[in-house]
């Protein structure tokens, strides 16, 4: 009998295909472990204006995101919020509004944890927001949903006359976000039937509400007002009682006596409103021409749009005579002829007058500066731009909505007051000193003069310039 034996190329071929199973069994394994998915909140997370706010999303299967890159953005992948990559915080792409606002919380990263606190939280952070993850082998994101609400002021009750056989009270209360819900209620918290509330916009975005209720002398005469923010889960409550002797009897003197009363109510309430508004707007005045600070502002040329002229004092700009299609949409920066002003500004007081004499169209106010003029390109508080304009004949403030503002004289000469550390811009029509509009907003980094004789392809050839110091009275 021969004895067994084995060829060296039969040992060979077997350790070949060992090490190959073993290869790609690792390789499996790695490839396995790199596949993953992130976990956001099941509902939308609620924060309230000037309170901070976390968002949280994890990795599943729990792993190290150590080494990966995370990223938070809004609508496109560029529009960043925070951005940690290579074991740091990134902050060269974060969008303008959030610096100095974000912190990305890193104690749960081993674990695949992490979140992102917000602070000073503005009606413009509502919204979707996208939490990604990026390894070597994978990515994955996940949407988290913010909404931003403000609890409004206390509601304020009056009596305005008769209606329908009864007495018309009306509930009112602002500085809501979003839509409140507006209730009547008995004195025992149930609802009472009334006209359905109407809601409006400030300037600033936030709702005021109105409701009314007529009351009849059979009806219950103890009456709350609840105004409630569904959002953040409260409300804001006031109570009255309405005696009887407001309602009408047959007795001519006393319908005499409590007509003589609405009357007099009727005289002094609009009275005491006046005195009020005369008082608020001496008020706006006085600050103004107290406070404003002067600064000799010059155009920088070097921001020109190619179809701006630029005087030699650089206190003057004109459309150059080029004749072109008209912009479709007002609010990208690219549709203005712009330019900015050499001055920067990141703190204090400052003030400058601008004369426009019989332009028809123009735009004046702040931007951020930027080397980057791309990264501003939407004409609102949230691009960037702080800024009022004149065009079709109608006077607007660019914020977020737009505002309509109406004027009783046509401003020759705006003035310009920047109060930096308050969070205001303010703009006075100098024809007759009165207020135009005022931006609040918390200002961060520098700030640029922003002006626009006209729009790309315009025949408005009036100049705009800005007054020397000296002219000023």
């Amino acid at each position: 009998m021969r004895p067994f034996s084995v060829s060296k190329s039969s040992v060979g071929s077997s350790s070949l295909l060992g090490y190959t199973i073993i290869f790609i069994s690792l390789l499996v394994h790695k490839l396995d472990s790199a596949h993953f998915s992130v976990i956001g909140p099941d509902h939308p997370i609620t924060a309230s204006v000037g309170n901070e706010v976390t968002l949280a999303c994890h990795l599943s299967p729990s792993m190290s995101a150590e080494n990966m890159e995370v990223r938070w953005f809004r609508g496109q992948f560029s529009s960043v919020v925070h951005l940690y990559r290579e074991g740091k915080d990134q902050y060269a792409e974060q969008m303008s509004e959030y610096r100095q606002r974000t912190e990305f919380l890193k104690e749960g990263l081993a674990d695949g944890r992490v979140a992102l606190r917000i602070g000073n939280i503005r009606l413009s952070d509502s919204g979707l927001y996208k939490c990604f993850f990026r390894s070597e082998f994978s990515y994955q994101e996940a949407a988290l949903e913010l909404h931003v609400s403000v609890s409004g002021t206390n509601p304020l009750i009056s009596i305005e006359g008769y209606q329908d056989g009864g007495i018309r009270m009306v509930c009112r209360s602002g500085g809501w976000y979003p839509e409140p819900q507006s209730l009547w209620k008995d004195l025992k918290g149930q609802p009472l039937p009334s006209l359905p509330a109407k809601y409006f916009r400030d300037e600033n975005g936030l709702f005021q509400t109105e409701s009314v209720l007529i009351v009849t002398e059979n009806s219950n005469q103890n009456l709350t007002c609840t105004i409630r923010n569904n959002i953040l889960n409260q409300e804001e409550v006031s109570s009255v009682y309405i005696a009887d002797s407001f309602f009408p009897k047959v007795s001519h003197v006393t319908v005499i006596r409590l007509s003589l009363n609405l009357l007099v109510l009727g005289f002094f309430i609009p009275l005491t409103i006046y005195c009020t508004w005369k008082q608020h707007k001496e008020k706006d005045k006085q600050r103004f021409q107290v406070e404003k600070e002067k600064v000799n502002v010059t155009l920088d040329p070097e921001t020109a749009h190619p179809e701006l002229l630029v005087s030699k004092d650089l206190k003057s700009v004109n459309c150059a005579d080029i004749t072109g299609e008209q912009p479709k949409d007002l609010d990208i920066v690219d549709s203005y002829c712009c330019v900015l002003g050499s001055e920067r500004f990141n703190s204090g007081r400052h003030y400058w007058e601008v004369e426009l004499k019989n332009k028809t169209m123009w735009h004046l106010g702040v931007c951020a500066d930027s080397e980057n003029r791309e990264r501003y390109k939407n004409i609102a508080p949230e691009g960037g731009y702080w800024a009022i304009r004149l065009w079709n004949g109608e006077y607007k403030a660019l914020s977020t909505p737009r505002t309509t503002i109406t004027l009783e004289m046509k401003p020759t000469r705006v003035g310009i007051f920047l109060d930096y550390e308050a969070g205001e811009l303010s703009f006075y029509n100098l024809c007759d000193d009165s207020h135009i509009y005022t931006f609040k907003y918390s200002f961060f980094g520098t700030l640029r003069p922003f002006f626009s004789p006209g729009i790309h392809g315009s025949k408005e050839n009036a100049p705009l310039t800005i007054c020397p110091v000296i002219d000023w009275q």
